[in-house]
Formats: structure tokens, sequence, C-alpha cells
């Protein structure tokens, strides 16, 4: 399911976006179900969600990666000096309160119209679905202890809310809406093709746990419900891990038994983000952008024998294909002398690429079966219990040997090796376990080799971003609100403190 949004107002809540249908004209058929439940995927558009916009926040806060290019407004992400008003960030707010108001909609309206019960079941589904992932990463990139984001329920009558007060309430709100999705939506095998890209229960399972997992750093009790969300989705038998690493990131496995949700993308539409991270114009043959280059730091942490390491990164010399031609990994762009290999797939051979829009053929993975696994291991782990089973599953994947009595230092490797390059991974996972402050301010590295189109020059280890000093895990763990939105609230939206 692919939906390109135009236009955007930036303001306060975009409660009601420009040109909706009326209630005289609309909630009267299913073909209005329908289009309604087509509308709440407007997020997978084509840069300011998940083509550029959170994954700046997310990839460029950590040390795993550092801006490609010269490039004013990542740079500054990257340093912590920026206030949210730029160009890839400040959609992020409305886009997702965009979201939360036409499933506020149809959680309002469909109950009471007579249609058939499985349409309304699956519209349903989908709103709470919808409506708790807007929750969830609005939670997890503007919301802490001192506040959260305001939450607009299908009763909601007044326009100017206020902020909770803790972040909590917006984890708890987005639990109940994807256990009230888990209830109503089908597992994923029960669904229609033309209905892949849609919530299905496995789907709101996982972002429950993960909503779970998240709010586990201000409530200990919420160990146990990531556990029991994990549980549903790996005793269903509807999910597995792919045989090999690399095979989750490929377009012939979209659909694959490791999805749980991704960003659909073909080429109409959908996720740039393999083009954002592919070398900065392709060697002259396609117009990538280079925005992320990984760090020696992410590529000298996998252990010997990980194969996730040559799965996720290239260096000088690797063979890679392009385009349906072998060549060996240089270049003359990249800062770092690595590349980000994990969304390669669609540049291997003609016909899976966009010039414009730089969409591809692959999906976009935002929740694998591997999150689950690693999930609940951390939430037996911290629970003072054995979660060796789910992280050996994933660790063995990876061409590594099983270990006994998992702590906490094997689960954050399994999460920085499994999950680099993706949406909420390394940058949040240092956040909330309280590593931040001792990894983020640290210069970074990288190969910088002698000749940069010979791939078998000689290299020396040179700083390619300097320390970061000004970083405060006080402030720094959660993203500025855009001040379009703190300007036209009226005065009931306050900026993060010290931002």
């Amino acid at each position: 399911m692919i939906v390109i949004l135009t236009g955007c107002d930036s303001s306060f809540l975009e409660l009601e976006p420009k040109g909706a249908p009326t209630l005289a004209t609309f909630w009267k058929t299913e073909a209005d179900v329908t289009a309604a439940t087509n509308g709440l995927y407007i997020m997978n558009d084509l840069e300011h969600i998940y083509g550029r916009g959170i994954h700046t926040y997310s990839l460029l806060g950590s040390d795993d990666f550092v801006v490609g290019k010269s490039k004013g407004e990542m740079e500054d992400i990257k340093n912590f000096y920026t206030d949210g008003s730029g160009g890839y960030t400040n959609y992020i707010w409305p886009y997702h309160y965009q979201v939360i108001k036409r499933a506020n909609d149809i959680i309002h309206y469909v109950p009471e119209m007579q249609i058939n019960e499985s349409l309304k079941s699956f519209a349903l589904g989908q709103a709470y679905f919808m409506r708790g992932l807007a929750y969830f990463q609005l939670s997890v990139i503007y919301g802490d202890n001192r506040a959260g984001v305001p939450i607009v329920d299908e009763n909601t009558k007044i326009f100017y809310i206020d902020r909770t007060a803790h972040v909590s309430e917006n984890y708890a709100f987005a639990a109940e809406n994807f256990t009230k999705a888990a209830e109503l939506l089908p597992y994923f095998d029960a669904l229609d093709q033309e209905d892949y890209g849609k919530p299905h229960k496995n789907a709101a399972l996982g972002y429950l746990a993960r909503t779970h997992l998240h709010n586990a750093q201000y409530d200990n009790g919420s160990w146990a419900k990531v556990v029991s969300a994990c549980d549903q989705v790996i005793n269903s038998n509807k999910n597995a891990l792919e045989p090999n690493f690399e095979d989750a990131f490929k377009i012939n496995t979209n659909w694959g038994p490791e999805y749980l949700w991704s960003v659909p993308s073909n080429l109409i539409g959908g996720s740039i983000f393999p083009a954002a991270s592919m070398e900065n114009k392709g060697w002259g043959q396609y117009g990538s952008y280079g925005y992320y280059a990984p760090t020696l730091e992410l590529y000298e942490s996998y252990l010997a024998g990980d194969n996730r390491r040559e799965a996720t990164l290239l260096k000088f010399g690797d063979t890679f294909t392009y385009f349906g031609e072998s060549r060996r990994y240089w270049s003359s762009t990249n800062l770092t002398g690595f590349q980000l290999k994990k969304y390669i797939d669609p540049f291997r051979s003609e016909g899976h690429l966009n010039d414009s829009p730089r969409s591809s053929d692959l999906n976009l993975p935002l929740l694998r079966y591997s999150h689950v696994l690693l999930m609940k291991s951390e939430a037996l782990i911290m629970q003072g219990l054995n979660g060796d089973v789910p992280l050996n599953l994933v660790k063995e994947r990876a061409g590594l040997s099983p270990i006994s009595g998992a702590t906490m230092d094997d689960l954050k490797y399994e999460r920085r090796a499994e999950f680099a390059g993706e949406l909420f991974g390394r940058y949040e996972d240092l956040c909330r376990w309280g590593d931040a402050a001792s990894v983020i301010p640290n210069a970074l590295h990288g190969r910088i080799h002698t000749d940069k189109k010979d791939p078998d020059s000689p290299y020396t280890v040179e700083e390619v971003w300097p320390a970061r000093p000004q970083f405060d895990a006080t402030i720094h763990h959660i993203w500025p609100i855009p001040p379009q939105v703190i300007n036209t609230s009226e005065g009931t939206i306050s900026q993060n403190e010290g931002w």
C-alpha cells in the first residue's frame, strides 16, 4: 500500500487535512471505508518520514554513522545543533497527527455503519494499529519523563491540547491501540495479496512488545509485558528468521517469514532510503545520495565470524554486483571508507529503481522477527531470567556459536550487529540503556585510502568526525519539536527542555 502525499501543513496538530470530505458526503458506503483506510498510509512517503526524516535522527545521532557528504542540515543534526525546523525533519510531527486524525475518524464513524462485518473489523484494526504506530514513534522521538505528546482520540473536541505529563501516558495509549488492533486484525497469511503492506495481527503484537520495551526505562513492570507480547508472536508459528541474514533485505523476500512491518515500496513510490544511503551519485550510474557513511567503530564492533558484517557493510576491495556487473568497492566521495550494503538489492540488477521518485522495489523493513526474539531476550535478562534461547536463534543465524547465561552486554552486541542502519536501533538503544553519555561524545573514525579510486590502495585510520562534547544525555536523548508546531499551539506546547 503506497500513498503519496503532495503537501502538508506544519501547524500544531493538523487535525483536519485540507480537502477532507465532509460528513454529509462521506461515511456512507464500503467504498468510503476503503478510501478512508487507504488514507492512513501517508507516512509511507518519499522522504519526510522514512526516506530521510526519522532515519536522519536515528542513524546520525549514533556512533555508527556520520554525514556522508556536505549537507548543513544533517551536520547540524549530527552535532545536536538542530532546532527541528529543517526540511528533512519538520514534517515528522504534522504527518503523524494527520494519521492520528484519519484513524480517529475511522474509529468514530465506522462502528455505526451498516457494512460487511469483516470489512468493518479490518478497517478498525488498521485504524487502531496506525494510531498506535503514530504515538509510538512520536513518543520515541519527542517524549520522556518530563513531557510526552498530546493525546488526541476519537472523542477529542478541542484543537489546542497540552502535552502529557510523562511519555509513559503515550506509551500506554499506544499499547491500548496495538492491543485492540491485534484483536481485530487477521494474521498476514490470511490477507489478500492486494492488502499486503497493511497491518496484521503479528505486526500489532510486535509493536505492542516494542512499545513496552521503550516504556521499560521508566517502568520495570513493562518487561513482563514485552515477554507476553513476544510470546504471542512466537507461539503463533507464523514467522521465522530467514535462513541467511542478508535475505531479510531482498526484494524477493519483501513478504517473507521474517517480515512483520515495513514501508512498501515500488517504482511508483515508497521509501527512498536505499537511494539515500547508497554511494553519492552512484559512480555516475544512478542519482543516489550517500547521506549515511558507516564508521570504523561500527565495522570493528563485529565479532570475528559474524556474517552480518559483510551483509551490512562494504569496505574497499569487497566484491559486489551493481546493475548486473561485478565490481570491487571503492569510492572517491565516501568519507569513511565504508558503505552501507544492507539495502543494496535493488542496485544489483536493472529495473528495480526509479529516477524520480528515487524509490525501488525493496520494501524498507521496520520490524522483523529478529526484533521479537531480541526483545524477548532482553526482557528476560532484565528480569533476572534466562534469555539464551531467543538470543541464540539470532546469534547462530549470524554464524556465531551459541552462548550460555547471556548478559546484557551480549544482548547489546546482538542488537547493534543485527539492526545497524535500521530505524530506532543503536542511538535509541544507547539512550534508553543509559549508555549514551559514555559513547556519543567520542570522535569517530574511518579508513582513508591514499587513492580513493583504487580498491587496493593503502589506508590510514583517521578521525572523520570530531568529538561531540556538546552532547548532553539529559537533553539529547530526544529531539526538538519543530518551532512551527510550538508557534501555532496557542501556548499549549513548549520546547523539549534544553533544545
